[in-house]
């Protein structure tokens, strides 16, 4: 643990203690607005540090309270809350209700913002749930309410997960067209890390139509894009990815210096699992890298000796 996260989990825990102190006050002097303004900080920061269990406890506490002040925008954001707690969860299916319920009130109450936010997060627990289709309906509709209000930036995001569903569709002509149009907004508002984002994810496209050296191209798009903004984690996958195309067309000497540069990547930032898939692949690609990284491991330990 960080110094930082340390003195962060300890801000956490002081804010719990000081909120259940002032939320016991204000529950004992009756004052229900009080009351949910701190269920609803308090609700926030358990699902900060991960605990979700207690997110939905008081979350569920927020809701009640926040029907019986009649606050409807309070009511949207509690239902929000359980229905972020339950995805975490891994509980879909319970999340949906959640959504559902929270997309019918800031339609009821106007609130275009929230309704695109809960577009989008319906959107994405239709896509854990399996159900592509209804994703995309979703995602549509998002589409519609952002560009209403003009948000380019919740266009391109709404433009990025259509592309997604199309491909888990395996419709990629859709895909690619609406991934396209994702990049070109991405470009347009200057996110870089969109397009990195993007490319890769075009690439991949063109990967599952066995259109390779397409797929290269647009991986080695991602790559400069991903290095320019200094994305560690983004560059190292771009770089299993296009090592994985490399060794379908037989060109291993690229594909392997390919998992090179993504395990240097994946050690620099500390992703053990990231490592040991580069480290699979290469043994795979080439039988003699596990007798050489036998040799490394016992200069290793040779040299530890003295």
């Amino acid at each position: 643990m960080t110094e930082k996260t340390r003195l962060n989990s300890l801000d956490n825990l002081e804010s719990i203690e000081l909120y259940q102190q002032c939320l016991k006050i204000a529950s004992e002097a009756g004052d229900d607005t009080e009351k949910a303004k701190l269920l609803a900080k308090l609700g926030n920061i358990y699902q900060c540090i991960g605990e979700q269990e207690k997110a939905l406890q008081v979350y569920q506490q927020w809701w009640e309270t926040a029907i019986k002040v009649g606050d409807s925008d309070a009511q949207a954001k509690a239902l929000s809350g359980l229905g972020n707690a339950y995805q975490c969860l891994e509980q879909p299916q319970k999340a949906l209700w959640y959504y559902q319920q929270w997309l019918s009130i800031t339609r009821k109450i106007g609130d275009s913002i929230g309704e695109g936010i809960a577009l989008g997060s319906l959107g994405s627990n239709y896509e854990l749930l399996g159900d592509y289709q209804q994703a995309i309906h979703c995602y549509e509709q998002w589409l519609e309410v952002a560009r209403a209000i003009g948000d380019r930036r919740w266009s391109a995001m709404a433009l990025g997960c259509l592309g997604k569903s199309y491909e888990l569709l395996s419709q990629y002509p859709k895909a690619i067209q609406f991934y396209q149009m994702w990049l070109e907004s991405a470009r347009l508002i200057g996110d870089w890390k969109s397009e990195g984002i993007c490319l890769s994810g075009i690439a991949n496209v063109y990967e599952c139509l066995g259109q390779y050296q397409t797929a290269i191209e647009c991986y080695q798009q991602s790559l400069k894009v991903r290095r320019k903004i200094g994305d560690d984690c983004g560059e190292a996958n771009t770089w299993f990815h296009l090592a994985v195309v490399l060794e379908e067309i037989n060109q291993e000497s690229s594909a392997l210096k390919a998992y090179e540069n993504a395990r240097k990547l994946y050690q620099k930032i500390g992703f053990d699992q990231g490592i040991q898939h580069c480290n699979d692949a290469m043994e795979l690609l080439i039988p003699s890298f596990v007798f050489w990284r036998g040799i490394s491991k016992m200069w290793q330990a040779l040299k530890s000796w003295f």
